[in-house]
């Protein structure tokens, strides 16, 4: 009825366009509608993951700054391991070297694998000045044949690397992440433990620029007979497994 009174107020043809024209606007209306609750929902689904990731950046911190008992002394500098090729090695025997700079890693931890090639870098650079590198593999399921496999497919085939299968190592300085770099001095002290650089601030997020290198700056202090600025931080990785 009330179409047709339109019809009569109005030509056919005009009221014809004034509907096509409506159901366009509604057309258009119904779709920014749907645009809206697709942002709704991918906002969510945002908010969601970040507060995730916090979450388990936080048991990251929590787990590191609630343990007071890492220690700051390696113990027992005179225990032997079994490297991947069979070769006894005393990883804390720092001997007339400057220091001992051990790197914790699992084999299948996706930030660890990511900092390979600045792990060669750290070789190449501090090995020939004075500094034991070394890299202690801690995966209790793994063989040393994957290991080997693993040096080769990440270039990192000239580090001499043990495999720390007892966790032996892993307590005495205490390490609970992968990557993570101790450094030990000649008398057993622990001069350095923690991050590489700040590569990853945290789980989830990548920097695209390296701001603070901090195991360089402890390496470098070392070399020039200063005081470590920070001895210790945090660590952001994957957690090293219980036995």
């Amino acid at each position: 009825m009330m179409r047709d009174a339109a019809i009569r107020l109005v030509s056919p043809s005009l009221f014809q366009k004034i509907v096509t024209g409506v159901d366009c606007w509604g057309f258009v209306i119904d779709r920014a509608l749907a645009s809206v609750l697709a942002m709704r929902v991918m906002k969510g689904f945002y908010v969601y993951w970040l507060t995730f990731s916090l979450f388990l950046g936080g048991l990251g911190s929590f787990a590191r700054a609630g343990d007071v008992s890492l220690p700051d002394v390696v113990q027992h500098t005179s225990i032997s391991i079994v490297d991947i090729e069979g070769e006894e090695q005393v990883p804390f025997r720092v001997g007339e070297a400057k220091g001992a700079a051990l790197f914790f890693v699992t084999h299948d931890c996706p930030i660890s694998n990511a900092y390979a090639p600045e792990l060669e870098r750290l070789r190449e650079e501090y090995g020939i000045k004075g500094f034991n590198m070394m890299l202690v593999y801690v995966d209790p399921d793994v063989t040393k044949k994957e290991l080997r496999q693993h040096m080769k497919d990440y270039s990192l085939s000239d580090y001499t690397a043990v495999f720390d299968d007892t966790h032996a190592l892993v307590k005495e300085t205490g390490a609970t992440i992968t990557p993570e770099a101790v450094v030990v001095l000649r008398d057993g002290s622990i001069a350095y433990r923690g991050r590489i650089d700040n590569l990853y601030p945290s789980l989830g997020q990548r920097r695209r620029v390296i701001t603070e290198k901090d195991l360089r700056g402890a390496l470098n202090a070392i070399l020039e007979n200063r005081n470590v600025e920070a001895p210790r931080t945090q660590a952001v990785g994957c957690y090293i497994p219980n036995l």
